[in-house]
Formats: C-alpha cells, sequence, structure tokens
C-alpha cells in the first residue's frame, strides 16, 4: 500500500509539473504568435526603413521582458522539448556528439533558428565551418528566409565570431563578424565573447551560444590546455545566463575525451547510428523523461522522435 501511496505521490508530481510546463507554453506561444505575425510582415515588406522597424520593434520589445527570464528556453524541436521537461534549462551548456548525418547539426540549427524567430540573441561561433554555409542552414528551417537571417545579423540578434576565414585564407563573408586569426588564439576568443555577452547581458539579460565546433579544437591544443579552456568557457556562459550548445564529431579521439568533455558540462545530448536508424540520448541535465535511446525519425529541416516513458527520471 506505501508503494501504491508513493507511486501516486510520484504522479501526481509529474502531473503538476506538465500542468505548469503547458501554461508557461500557452503563454509563449501567444507571444510567439505575435512575433512570428511581424516576422511574416517584415519577410512581406518591401520598404527598408520599415523592415528595420519592425526588427527593431522585435528586438526592443524582447529587452523590455529580460527581467521575466524563463527557466527553460526552447530547443527548436518539440519532442527534444518535452524529453527536457520543457526545453533547455537556462544557463546550461550541453555538447552535442554523435556521428556526422546522426541528427547534432539539426539540432544545433533548429536552435539557432528558434532564437532568430523569439528574437532571443544568439551567437555563434564558427570554428570549422564558413559563415555562408551556417546562415544558409539557418535560413533553411525559417522557410529558405535568408534575407530574414542577414536582417537579425545586421540588427546584433544574431553574431558570429569567426575563426574559420583566416585559417583557409579568406576574408570573412560577414561585415559584422568579429574575425579571430585562429583556434588557437584562446584568449581573443574569450575576450570577443565577453565583450558581445556584456553587452547583450545589460540590453537583453540573457542569450543563446552555439560553438560550430569543438571539433577543430581538440587536436591543435594540448590536453592540459583544451580542458582549461573548456571548463573556463563554460563557466563564463552560466554566470552570463548564456545558454549553449557545442557540437561535437563523434569518433575521432580517443573515448575519454568525449567523457572529460561531457563532465565540463551540464549535460549531453548523444546521437548515433545502428542498423541504418538513428537514435539520441539525454545524459545529465536533471530531471528529463527518459534516458534510454530513443529512434530519430528525420524530417527535411528538423526530426521527430519515437515513444518514450512519461515518468521522470533523475
Amino acid at each position: 500500500m506505501d508503494e501504491i501511496n508513493k507511486k501516486i505521490v510520484e504522479l501526481e508530481e509529474v502531473r503538476n509539473s506538465i500542468g505548469k510546463e503547458i501554461k508557461r507554453a500557452q503563454e509563449k506561444q501567444k507571444e510567439l504568435d505575435n512575433i512570428i505575425a511581424k516576422l511574416k510582415s517584415l519577410s512581406a515588406e518591401k520598404d527598408e526603413g520599415k523592415k528595420n522597424a519592425i526588427v527593431e520593434e522585435i528586438a526592443v520589445g524582447n529587452a523590455a521582458e529580460k527581467k521575466t527570464i524563463e527557466d527553460r528556453l526552447s530547443s527548436g524541436i518539440k519532442k527534444v522539448d518535452e524529453l527536457m521537461l520543457g526545453g533547455v534549462p537556462v544557463s546550461s551548456n550541453l555538447v552535442l556528439f554523435g556521428p556526422p548525418f546522426s541528427g547534432k547539426e539539426t539540432l544545433a540549427y533548429n536552435f539557432a533558428a528558434q532564437s532568430i524567430l523569439e528574437a532571443v540573441p544568439i551567437v555563434i561561433i564558427a570554428a570549422d565551418k564558413d559563415i555562408r554555409q551556417i546562415k544558409k542552414e539557418i535560413a533553411r528551417i525559417l522557410g529558405d528566409d535568408l534575407e530574414l537571417v542577414d536582417k537579425m545579423e545586421a540588427n546584433k540578434i544574431l553574431r558570429f565570431i569567426d575563426l574559420y576565414s583566416k585559417s583557409i585564407q579568406m576574408s570573412s563573408p560577414s561585415k559584422y563578424a568579429v574575425v579571430i586569426d585562429n583556434v588557437t588564439n584562446v584568449s581573443s576568443l574569450m575576450k570577443s565573447l565577453d565583450s558581445i555577452a556584456t553587452e547583450l547581458e545589460a540590453s537583453y539579460g540573457y542569450y543563446r551560444m552555439l560553438f560550430v565546433s569543438l571539433t577543430a579544437y581538440i587536436p591543435q591544443l594540448d590536453e592540459k590546455l583544451l580542458m582549461r579552456f573548456i571548463q573556463q568557457f563554460v563557466q563564463k556562459r552560466k554566470a552570463e545566463n548564456g545558454t549553449a550548445m557545442y557540437l561535437l564529431e563523434y569518433g575521432l579521439f580517443e573515448q575519454k575525451v568525449y567523457e572529460t568533455i561531457s563532465y565540463m558540462m551540464d549535460g549531453a545530448i548523444e546521437f548515433k547510428l545502428a542498423n541504418s536508424k538513428q537514435y539520441i540520448r539525454i545524459v545529465g541535465l536533471g530531471n528529463v523523461k527518459s534516458r534510454e535511446w530513443i529512434e530519430v525519425y528525420p524530417r527535411p529541416t528538423t526530426f521527430d522522435l519515437g515513444s518514450f516513458s512519461l515518468e521522470r527520471v533523475r
């Protein structure tokens, strides 16, 4: 009988938690409906002055609400939010690792696209990928609206730190990006991001960050310097209300590298390929709905998930 009562209490807690998340989601949906309507107006508008005014209105409106920071941010993929009981916890650092084409890039770029939809500032560190390609991937999720992505960059909702262009001896494709000569210049990266984060925290109260990707750093830095760099980097983001995702290719390095990096983060989202199928699972991040491997069903710009337990797993 005690076990039954205990189970009832646990399920009631889950039900209450889901109720709160539904209420919060409904409120957020109303906000997003308003933002999406404005963004559609922006996309259709031909008057450049009016376009800028609409983007500025969205940015200012978001800044005015900076004191009401939510405890979770949408990952950009509904089923992943459900798996994490409402989204990514604010101020958390997540590493996404798995083999190529396993779904981690899809999640990362949906995370960035969601920032644009919500007019939440995002800083993207391009360490091993061309900024133009990153922008195209985000635009594809937003209905191939590259103009909107460019506008958000011009209005400083979308920020880039470019470590890639100089490494291939090219000029940065973005006139707004902070350009750093190479990935080994970690002090310049830290200073540049600290400067941007201070500005964003003052204006908005919080921001998102996407690191594309940590893979570029592992061969370039010795183990001690690499781990010290990642540890300091992660701690800084947490102190600044920065919610960050870090891409990392799986299978290129020793297993202890992935274990150590995951340990320094608040959690990891792992992807794997097996028998021509894709899978995902959550490591860390406190309470989640399941820690089992869950099948991923790819879509053109997102993915769906197979069924998972509705009971929280600690």
